[in-house]
């Protein structure tokens, strides 16, 4: 019997994990069963059971994979000197948001505000995404300190609650992108930067 190699492993898993994204952007967590995702996998339910021994699996597997694109982000814009200007900051994450949710040419931002749903019932989902926005959050808050060390922002700024204030343009965005069906993120950085200078 041929041997089953690491990358068909993780092709597969990846091919399982889409189908579940698809189906949960489009129906939630709730109305998504398992049925419905190894119909959309194309798959037999060996093979979907292999890798994920339920739904819950899938559904952490899916947020953890949203959140985690959107820290690295952040990550990466505290490695850069000198600290990019904050509406660079916020169209980042989004741009890397959106590039996390996109599958196939299909927009699933969807799944973040599923995420949030999920949050407010279920303790293990609570706690993966609020680990994540406080370490988004706290890159902000680190991003505006290191611009008032640099005399760009004023020190007399709390930088904290200047960080809920930008972090909270990134479910903005998210939410009117997927209700009002606008927005892309440079524009709207381009909107958050005149409006921080002014």
């Amino acid at each position: 019997m041929p041997r089953v190699t690491e990358k068909y492993i993780q092709r597969r898993r990846r091919e399982i994990l889409d189908a579940a994204w698809r189906c949960f952007a489009r129906n939630g967590f709730h109305a998504t069963t398992m049925d419905d995702v190894i119909e959309a996998a194309g798959a037999s339910p060996s093979v979907v059971y292999r890798w994920f021994r339920g739904k819950d699996e899938l559904v952490v597997a899916a947020v953890t994979e949203v959140y985690e694109g959107v820290t690295d982000a952040m990550s990466d814009l505290l490695q850069t000197d000198p600290p990019p200007p904050l509406a660079d900051a916020v169209e980042r994450v989004l741009t890397v948001t959106l590039a996390r949710t996109s599958r196939d040419g299909q927009d699933l931002t969807a799944l973040a505000v599923q995420a949030w749903s999920e949050a407010l019932r279920d303790p293990e989902i609570h706690q993966l995404v609020t680990g994540q926005y406080h370490k988004l959050r706290d890159g902000l808050a680190e991003l505006v300190r290191r611009h008032q060390a640099a005399g760009s922002i004023s020190a007399d700024v709390d930088a904290n609650a200047a960080a809920h204030a930008l972090f909270a343009m990134i479910p903005g965005f998210i939410l009117q992108r997927l209700l009002l069906g606008t927005g892309d993120p440079k524009t709207y950085a381009e909107a958050a930067r005149a409006i921080l200078r002014a």
